[in-house]
């Protein structure tokens, strides 16, 4: 039976995640004794100019061996392909830049340890995107089956918008960061800039959280296929596509994130069960424009959330215990659009407290494309007006 109660509870369990990862793990803590290493020490040169990938990779290499901080001081570090592992924090110091190179054939791509086949959409089509394929998973950043890893401080990573005529839409280059069935990932403070295709990609990710993260330009900000107690804290997100996307989630709290986008804020291509988006604000023109189609969709952002599972390819599965509350959006053609392909079934769908202003298309504050495919909405408190 769908209850607010039964959401509360889910919304307190990731609240108390969020607090559990924090308290285990922010580099802030006074009682943080692990040792911290200096990716300076191991020949890493940040003049904007030398690659530094071997050093980088050794300098992890070695911080995972102790379970530690790898520091990244104020400085350019030019890379190809880094791998996270196990057990290390690599802190971007304010002013230290990741940054990329600009051939598309230099970086590495994901290799699954299992078959994540279940999460490929797109299929037949030029946005066709497979976990197995090398092209479309090439990535600045790999993390591969990690526990207990993370990327934080006030630096910044940039993807340099790489162009790639072999990848998706015959122009996408490298993901800026993959992680995949991966346990206790934190990202939290950096910023993510040019991202060649998505700032962040997940795959199969259990216990992660996003804070305070700002991601500018790019496609997709924050897209996560399958994932289990996940929390997107006080982000910040501009993108030049959708800036938060994915599914398969359980247990997923979005919440007092500013979404600035190009495309949609929130936009859900797969079932999901317990989703919450709450305290956020929502909000066109994007400040950067759509990636694929250049300016045309600049003047403003298309829906708020969108609620899609099956829309870009096969998605069996329900779509259940999904609470967007305490919103406010400005300047989007409508706050809320669902359509659920007949693989998927919607179950229940609570909207409450959303103010949309400026709504500059002429459709109904929430779209349904076939007759909503839930079997129950409760909308309270939604305010409407162009």
């Amino acid at each position: 039976m769908y209850t607010l109660k039964h959401l509360e509870m889910k919304s307190i369990k990731l609240l108390l995640l969020g607090l559990i990862l924090v308290g285990c793990a922010s580099p802030q803590q006074k009682t943080d004794t692990r040792p911290s290493l200096s990716v300076l020490d191991f020949g890493a040169v940040p003049d904007g100019v030398t690659d530094c990938t071997d050093a980088i990779n050794s300098s992890i290499d070695s911080c995972s061996a102790v379970g530690g901080v790898l520091v990244f001081p104020e400085g350019t570090y030019r890379c190809r392909t880094v791998y996270l592992k196990d057990n290390v924090e690599l802190r971007l110091e304010k002013g230290a830049v990741l940054q990329g190179v600009e051939d598309a054939a230099l970086y590495d791509h994901f290799v699954p340890r299992s078959d994540l086949s279940r999460y490929d959409s797109g299929q037949g089509s030029a946005n066709s995107n497979c976990a197995s394929d090398t092209v479309w998973m090439k990535a600045m950043i790999i993390g591969n089956g990690v526990r207990n890893t993370a990327i934080t401080g006030e630096g910044t990573i940039d993807g340099l918008h790489v162009f790639n005529p072999e990848g998706e839409e015959g122009m996408r280059g490298p993901h800026t960061i993959v992680i995949a069935e991966a346990t206790g990932f934190r990202l939290e403070g950096v910023t993510i800039t040019r991202a060649a295709n998505y700032a962040f990609l997940g795959y199969a990710l259990d216990s992660a959280l996003f804070r305070g993260v700002h991601i500018t330009e790019g496609w997709d900000g924050i897209h996560i296929r399958g994932a289990k107690h996940v929390e997107i804290d006080s982000c910040t997100l501009e993108t030049g596509d959708d800036c938060i996307a994915g599914g398969y989630w359980e247990d997923m709290l979005i919440h007092s994130s500013d979404i600035n986008s190009s495309c949609n804020g929130i936009r859900l291509i797969m079932p999901a069960d317990g989703v919450e988006v709450r305290d956020c604000h929502f909000h066109g023109p994007g400040n950067y424009p759509h990636r694929t189609s250049g300016e045309a969709r600049r003047n403003n952002m298309l829906f708020g959330i969108i609620l899609q599972p099956g829309g870009w390819g096969s998605a069996p599965g329900d779509l259940d215990n999904v609470w967007l509350h305490d919103l406010t959006m400005d300047s989007l053609s409508s706050p809320l659009s669902v359509s659920i392909s007949e693989e998927a079934h919607g179950r229940n769908l609570k909207v409450e407290n959303i103010t949309a202003t400026h709504v500059l298309g002429t459709m109904s504050p929430i779209v349904c494309w076939n007759d909503s495919g839930f079997d129950h909405i409760e909308v309270t408190g939604l305010n409407y007006s162009k």
